[in-house]
């Protein structure tokens, strides 16, 4: 068997493999249709949690939870095909957390998920978010790389 051949078969298989994962949604970015998915998909790592109510990102691709325990929100997101969950409480917080107009910042002691800015509809929600976390975190300090902070 010639090289020109031995190639044309390597790629012609790798060009149909690639065809097979997109023509099946593999590539597609998954979401959340409703905040019950997103509680449900919370809830498979964190069954004994009672949910009170929950938002979705505008990407639909996060949200987060008010959960009944006090001072801890929680926070699921989707992974590829797989969800990252957490619960979040003051000890959890690196930094405050800070509305942005219709966004907030969340930035985490955890090595896994670092925190980030979170987009929602509008700033009533951002508010309403943010307003479910402890209230040290709302009144501590933020720090971000390259600030300077007074007082």
């Amino acid at each position: 068997m010639s090289l020109a051949l031995l190639a044309s078969i390597v790629v012609l298989g790798i060009a149909v493999v690639v065809f097979a994962v997109h023509f099946t949604g593999g590539s597609r970015a998954a979401h959340f249709e409703t905040v019950f998915d997103a509680i449900a998909a919370y809830r498979g790592d964190h069954p004994q949690t009672d949910v009170l109510d929950g938002r979705l990102t505008r990407g639909r691709d996060a949200a987060f939870l008010r959960l009944a325990t006090p001072d801890r929100v929680g926070f699921v997101a989707v992974f590829g095909q797989h969800f990252l969950t957490r619960e979040i409480g003051a000890p959890d917080l690196s930094a405050s957390v800070a509305t942005d107009h219709a966004a907030i910042i969340v930035s985490l002691r955890d090595f896994t998920w670092k925190g980030g800015r979170y987009i929602f509809d509008d700033t009533a929600v951002a508010s309403e978010v943010a307003s479910w976390f402890p209230p040290a975190a709302l009144g501590a300090p933020r720090y971000h790389i390259g600030s300077v902070r007074h007082g």
